[in-house]
């Protein structure tokens, strides 16, 4: 994770400012990670005349932080408030700070912790209701889906079927309520649910279930009515009629059940040991 923090001293024009600053990120169990801790000199504003060149450079480039400017641009705040951003572009300094989310971190919400002391006085972030991030955590035992967080999060269900097209009707977006529990059967087979900004899918299957994919780093060529496929070792294959068969059904989608059938598991296994197919599992 990382943390953009912008000290804008732009307002300050008759005298350099030396404040003690922290920043941190306080987790939801209320137990505090400091990333910086260290006075920062600031020196006055510049003024810039009339008469001054307008080409005249008053600051380092300085690039536009994306991230900032997609989730203003994207969100609730009003046009004044990306306004302010882009003024503050090049008066402020910039910095970042790298924020390490542990594996069993809780799930929750975690607050950015923005202080600046100067002369026995506190100043905290103008933004500090947007100064946050959630960490997600949903789990499916095939039969429940969890949600394990202690805030809403936003889940989307995709009801899709093979060489069907997608529609509205097959999707449900809703957030799930902190710690709430739904049963799988309320959504149909083949349903896949996506969160954490649609970047984890989660096939809804019987738990246990392995999906199969043929190795996507193997380039494949079919010559008279063979397919020869070469993997990234070097290896290459001559496929005939059961294992073409395995491999061209081989999508991600498609279970280790639905592939195997009776008499083809022992040409499976070896597809698999040779690094032919991909068990997801």
């Amino acid at each position: 994770m990382t943390i953009h923090w912008n000290f804008n001293t732009a307002h300050i024009t008759d005298a350099h400012v030396y404040p003690f600053v922290r920043i941190g990120v306080q987790a939801p169990d209320e137990s505090v990670r400091m990333l910086f801790e260290d006075y920062i000199l600031a020196l006055p504003a510049i003024e810039q005349h009339e008469h001054a060149e307008s080409t005249q450079l008053l600051h380092l480039n300085k690039n536009t932080p994306l991230l900032v400017l997609a989730d203003y641009l994207s969100t609730h705040h009003k046009r004044e408030a990306l306004v302010n951003i882009l003024k503050n572009i090049q008066s402020g300094r910039h910095y970042y700070f790298i924020y390490r989310v542990a594996p069993d971190a809780p799930p929750g919400k975690y607050k950015l912790i923005s202080e600046v002391y100067n002369c026995g006085e506190i100043k905290y972030s103008k933004t500090a209701p947007d100064d946050i991030f959630f960490i997600e955590k949903i789990t499916f035992d095939g039969n429940e889906i969890t949600n394990h967080s202690t805030e809403n999060t936003p889940v989307k269900i995709i009801h899709y079927q093979k060489g069907g097209t997608l529609t509205g009707e097959n999707v449900r977006v809703f957030e799930m309520l902190p710690k709430e529990i739904i049963p799988t059967n309320k959504f149909p087979p083949g349903s896949f649910l996506l969160y954490n900004e649609e970047r984890v899918i989660i096939p809804l299957q019987q738990k246990n279930t392995v999906r199969c994919i043929r190795n996507q780093r193997g380039l494949q060529l079919e010559k008279d009515q063979q397919l020869h496929v070469m993997l990234d070792n070097n290896e290459t294959y001559t496929l005939h009629q059961e294992a073409k068969t395995i491999w061209e059904m081989a999508d991600g989608i498609i279970t280790k059940n639905e592939l195997c059938h009776t008499g083809n598991e022992h040409l499976y296994q070896e597809m698999v040991l040779n690094q032919l197919i991909v068990e997801l599992k």
